[in-house]
């Protein structure tokens, strides 16, 4: 299974609450850039994921909104949000989750949270600390069988002027 998983973009400081900050103008693009690196880095025949799974935060929904202009507005079909995936969520709930997907044949997931639950995610799957710096907008890919991944690659969101 190919798993990707991204951190929102640049996000607003303050908000209401902390599920409503939004995405900056800069982290809106952030996103978008992102969205252009799967896109071109994504190995698939047809789909380029199975299932993208998303925190319902405004911030992590507005990041899969820019990803999904990337697609060409194609990956509204994939997508699940998920409560098990806010900040505080439990990587080892998800790692059990994508268990489950796995075993349904899903072979390709994306998944948009926050820290410090991505770093958390990287680490469960990979089996030791995370090397990655979750910078806003910051993908990691894992390629992960018989419940052991291995870090494929990571991409950094370009500097956007």
């Amino acid at each position: 299974m190919k798993i990707f998983i991204m951190r929102h973009g640049e996000a607003e400081v303050m908000a209401k609450t902390d599920k409503d900050r939004r995405l900056t103008e800069y982290g809106k693009k952030q996103a978008f850039a992102q969205g252009e690196w799967l896109k071109n880095n994504v190995r698939s025949t047809s789909v380029p994921f199975n299932r993208i799974l998303v925190s319902p935060y405004q911030r992590a929904l507005e990041t899969f909104e820019q990803v999904n202009l990337a697609f060409g507005s194609t990956l509204q079909p994939h997508l699940e949000i998920w409560e098990g995936i806010t900040p505080y969520g439990s990587a080892e709930l998800v790692t059990d989750y994508l268990l489950v997907l796995e075993k349904e044949g899903v072979d390709s997931v994306l998944l948009i949270s926050h820290l410090p639950l991505v770093g958390e995610i990287v680490a469960e799957l990979y089996g030791k600390r995370n090397p990655i710096s979750f910078y806003p907008a910051t993908i990691a890919q894992i390629g992960w069988q018989n419940e052991k991944g291995e870090i494929m690659s990571y991409s950094y969101p370009p500097e956007i002027l």
